[in-house]
């Protein structure tokens, strides 16, 4: 057999290029190409699969993970455009400048001035969110996901008055639905009718509006104001 393959017309013709000087080096090489194709096969197919369930979820995608944003606030009779960094805002309402750190405050300039505002919606924050609705379990929909609230957890964190009698306020709820665009939230809407029902007796239907935007990624603009309401009181 081995006869037979040495005097094949192809062996002796791999025979004659392998011994030639020039045509060895260009086989060789060839081995080679071969050989580092077959190896970086080989890594990519024992390489272990990835585990899709270990892959981090977007910094936004709940609001606990939410400290710094911009946002756009409307409801049936305001709207309010700001930034926010941990608890405090700086927020455009009609043609005026303001800022929130447990009171509000009128910028105009190096003029100012401390407001008695009713802007209590301004509490609605992502860390009011995350503990409002972190142990209640939504419904999906096709945009959005809903969560029933009942009103006396809105009312204790929202007016933060926990010593009032609130056992009416069991039987309602507040619908709070939660929109995501590429897994990050990007926009609530609460309907707070049954809350101004039971507060104040008025059947209007009251929805508040919130968009988020650049969230986690607005730097820290609260030092300028730190200095500039420092002594007012």
């Amino acid at each position: 057999m081995f006869k037979r393959i040495r005097e094949n017309e192809k062996y002796q013709k791999i025979k004659e290029l392998w011994q030639n000087p020039k045509t060895h080096s260009i086989i060789v090489l060839i081995f080679w190409f071969i050989f580092i194709a077959l190896v970086i096969l080989f890594l990519r197919l024992s390489a272990p699969t990835p585990n899709t369930s270990s892959k981090p979820l977007p910094t936004s995608d709940n609001f606990e993970n939410i400290y710094s944003y911009e946002f756009s606030y409307y409801d049936n009779h305001t709207i309010v455009h700001g930034q926010a960094y941990n608890d405090k805002q700086e927020f455009i309402l009609g043609n005026n400048r303001y800022y929130y750190d447990e009171n509000i405050y009128q910028i105009n300039g190096d003029n100012v001035i401390k407001q008695n505002l009713d802007l209590g919606n301004l509490k609605i924050t992502p860390k009011m969110l995350n503990n409002l609705l972190g142990k209640l379990t939504g419904t999906e929909q096709a945009e959005y996901t809903r969560y029933l609230v009942p009103l006396d957890r809105f009312i204790n964190l929202y007016e933060i008055d926990t010593d009032a009698d609130l056992t009416k306020a069991m039987t309602y709820n507040i619908i709070v639905d939660v929109y995501k665009k590429n897994k990050a939230i990007s926009k609530i809407v609460l309907d707070l009718t049954n809350y101004h029902i039971f507060r104040f007796n008025n059947n209007i239907k009251e929805n508040i509006t919130i968009y988020f935007y650049n969230i986690n990624k607005v730097t820290d603009f609260t030092n300028e104001f730190t200095k500039i309401v420092g002594g007012i009181k």
